[in-house]
């Protein structure tokens, strides 16, 4: 009787197992990498389309552009060799100091970090004459000699919406690439 137990408890238990498992596995994800990076970006895709994709012939950088036309948000991304930034704190300073040409009359700038990423933001109310009032997220990334420039935009955003840059951020892994070597 205890034998029965005991094996009806463990069967239970594989079962369960094997829900989380499956689970995990139907989570659709997006994969992102250049040849030199020792690791694969991996972000949930909920409803992202890719709509553009470039790497550099010398494999060690390159560019990532999603649109997600439900929520009418992008996110765009550069992965390259660290160079003149060495952690997300200076990252993100030295992409604020350098600014953007299209950045004209922001309102809401801010410095700060979710988890241990640093992010800047600020509110585009116009861009070209057009009302456009875009939310832009930055966040730095400085994983293993390379820095990801990770930008989340939406337009005719509401303070609402905020809870989803910051969920898209924290939802970001970085996984070691499976070696091709036997």
């Amino acid at each position: 009787m205890l034998l029965r137990r005991l094996c009806g408890f463990c069967c239970a238990l594989i079962l369960c197992a094997l829900n989380v498992f499956a689970t995990s596995l139907d989570e659709k994800r997006m994969e992102f990498t250049v040849p030199a990076a020792p690791w694969t970006l991996i972000l949930p895709a909920e409803d992202f389309v890719v709509e553009h994709q470039q790497i550099k012939p010398d494999g060690r950088s390159g560019y990532f552009l999603m649109n997600d036309r439900k929520r009418m948000m992008t996110v765009s991304f550069f992965i390259e060799p660290v160079k003149n930034c060495k952690d997300s704190k200076a990252c993100r300073d030295m992409v604020w100091k350098m600014g953007n040409p299209s950045w004209v009359n922001i309102k809401n700038p801010s410095l700060s970090e979710i988890g241990e990423v640093s992010v800047l933001e600020f509110l585009l109310p116009s861009f070209q004459g057009q009302d456009i009032q875009q939310q832009n997220m930055y966040a730095e990334f400085v994983v293993d000699g390379f820095w990801v420039d990770f930008h989340v935009s939406k337009i005719l955003y509401q303070p609402q919406e905020h809870e989803w840059f910051e969920r898209t951020v924290k939802s970001i892994k970085f996984e070691p690439k499976k070696s091709s070597k036997p």
